[in-house]
């Protein structure tokens, strides 16, 4: 328990200090611009790619389920809401995390083992301005564009595999997508990317900080940034969801 407290307390140290940094973001810019090339550009294609087979699973478990008990409009709605509000948003930011998570902390992690942190600090920079200050910006920026890509990947996945395997009609499908269409789905979709890139990237710059150990140590930070990053990203996929919904 104590070790846990110690480790919320070095994480709030952590976010205050990058909140202090913030003054000085306009020293940062191209290293904030190099940071989301290599976070969001360089995710791009796996997450196009999970999207398009999260989208098809989507659309084979609703349509066969409940094809022969509903319209087609219904089940436009279904696919829309659920991939929109849920399985976008949740499952883009596991992917990230997965692939950037633990590059960041490796990234970070061998700064720190390597002394290169230390060596920053004596020269006077700022390594919560220089180091963590970017790649939060650049994660808080990336995942939500990232999850619009997904959402209208996913979606045109779905609709593309119930209109030509199950056969269902384009039209009222297509229909009910656009009925079901609320700017309450993009708040609640847009919300949880925002806090889920904001998630990665402070879990991520944390381990990686805070490594110790040698090459063992980078190590770990790793694998315990990505298995933080995917245990707060569903708790606060739930949170959210009871916030806009209950």
């Amino acid at each position: 328990m104590l070790a846990f407290l110690e480790s919320v307390g070095e994480v709030a140290l952590l976010l205050w200090n990058v909140l202090k940094a913030l003054r000085e973001v306009h020293k940062t810019f191209g290293e904030i611009v190099r940071q989301i090339t290599a976070i969001g550009y360089g995710s791009l294609l796996i997450v196009m790619g999970s999207s398009t087979f999260v989208g098809l699973v989507s659309g084979v478990l609703i349509s066969y389920e409940i094809k022969d008990f509903v319209p087609a409009n219904i089940i436009g709605m279904g696919i829309w809401k659920g991939v929109s509000t849920e399985l976008a948003p949740v499952l883009t930011a596991l992917v990230v995390a997965g692939r950037v998570g633990g590059g960041l902390a490796s990234e970070i992690g061998t700064m720190r083992v390597t002394e290169q942190i230390d060596a920053l600090q004596v020269m006077g920079i700022n390594p919560y301005r220089f180091i963590i200050l970017p790649r939060m910006i650049a994660g808080i920026v990336s995942i939500p564009l990232l999850t619009l890509i997904a959402t209208f990947i996913a979606v045109s996945a779905s609709v593309f595999l119930t209109v030509n395997v199950y056969n269902l009609p384009a039209n009222p499908l297509i229909e009910g997508i656009r009925n079901s269409f609320l700017t309450k789905d993009l708040v609640v979709g847009g919300t949880k990317s925002i806090a889920f890139g904001f998630i990665i990237s402070l879990m991520s710059c944390y381990f990686g900080f805070t490594t110790r150990g040698g090459a063992i140590g980078v190590g770990k930070s790793a694998m315990n940034a990505v298995v933080a990053s995917a245990v707060l990203i569903l708790a606060a996929d739930f949170l959210i969801s009871m916030y806009f919904y209950s």
